[in-house]
This record gives C-alpha cells, sequence and structure tokens, in this order.
C-alpha cells in the first residue's frame, strides 16, 4: 500500500484489535445464559463479527509492512476476504433454516447480506490490488471501513441482546 495510508491503517488495525479484545469482555455476559442456546448463536453472531475485525487487523497489518510484494499484500486481504465470505454465508443460512431464529428482521442484513457483501469487496479489492489497478487502495481501504463499522455495529447488537438475555 502507498505510505500515505500507514496512518488510517494503523488507525484501523488498532481499532480491530482493541475491538476483538472487547469482545472477550463481552463474551463473559453469556456465562448466565442456556448453554443450548448459546452454542449455535455464537457460531452465527460472534465469530463472524470477531472475524469481520480479525479480517480487518490482518489486512491493515500487511498494509503497514514497507517492503510486501503486491502478490503477497493481495494475498493478505483475499484469504481473509475469502473465508469471511463463506462465514457470513453460514450465518446467513444458519438464520434462513430456522435453526436459530432471528431475533428481528435486520439480523438477516448485518449478519449475513452485508458482511458477504463486504468480503466479497475486498476479495475484488484484492484481485485490483494484484493487477494493479489505479483504484485498489481506495477500494481496500473501503471494505476495510466496512467491515470495521459494521461490526462495531454487530457488536453493540450482541452486548444489548446479551445483557437482556441473563437470567434473573
Amino acid at each position: 500500500m502507498p505510505e500515505a495510508w500507514e496512518t488510517f491503517y494503523l488507525m484501523v488495525g488498532s481499532s480491530a484489535g482493541a475491538l476483538i479484545g472487547l469482545l472477550f469482555v463481552v463474551i463473559t455476559l453469556t456465562g448466565e445464559i442456556d448453554p443450548t442456546k448459546i452454542t449455535l448463536a455464537q457460531s452465527t453472531f460472534m465469530s463472524p463479527t470477531v472475524f469481520h475485525f480479525v479480517t480487518v487487523l490482518i489486512i491493515s497489518s500487511a498494509a503497514v509492512v514497507t517492503i510486501l510484494p503486491v502478490p503477497a499484500m493481495a494475498l493478505a486481504i483475499a484469504v481473509p476476504a475469502v473465508i469471511g465470505t463463506l462465514k457470513s454465508l453460514a450465518a446467513f443460512l444458519r438464520l434462513s433454516s430456522g435453526r436459530l431464529a432471528a431475533t428481528h428482521w435486520t439480523d438477516y442484513v448485518y449478519y449475513g447480506v452485508l458482511p458477504t457483501i463486504g468480503h466479497l469487496w475486498l476479495v475484488l479489492a484484492a484481485w485490483a490490488v494484484w493487477q494493479g489497478v489505479g483504484w485498489a487502495a481506495y477500494s481496500v481501504a473501503a471494505g476495510a471501513m466496512a467491515l470495521l463499522l459494521l461490526g462495531i455495529r454487530d457488536a453493540w447488537d450482541l452486548a444489548t441482546w446479551l445483557v437482556h438475555s441473563k437470567k434473573g
């Protein structure tokens, strides 16, 4: 990535790292909730949200490496983006199958549709980086920021749901 993006990726990456840590705190809120209720919910809601932040962290880490070859940068974007696409599609399918009840219709959008679009966007951005397309840097930044903001929204949603779902 161009050196002009270094500050952006330092801010975005450190934010993603901090938010991963905060999600570990949120997980402690699940201690009083029925374990059978939590298991499927974690793989549908929590794990993909953590992975959004992990994707941003990986991309940001790769972007600030000063001598990273273009193919390695494209790979650092593409691999988590492909995995994230699969995780997001799996979450959407779990919600759609009825095995896990969505608490609101927006769950389909924020935990399935938008993350899938965000990760697919990054797959396209990885291709653009590989090809040396002029808009590649902007596309990667937009995809990383979209996943960061989506992760923040989903983490907030999870925290409020967990607080309201506690026994007692």
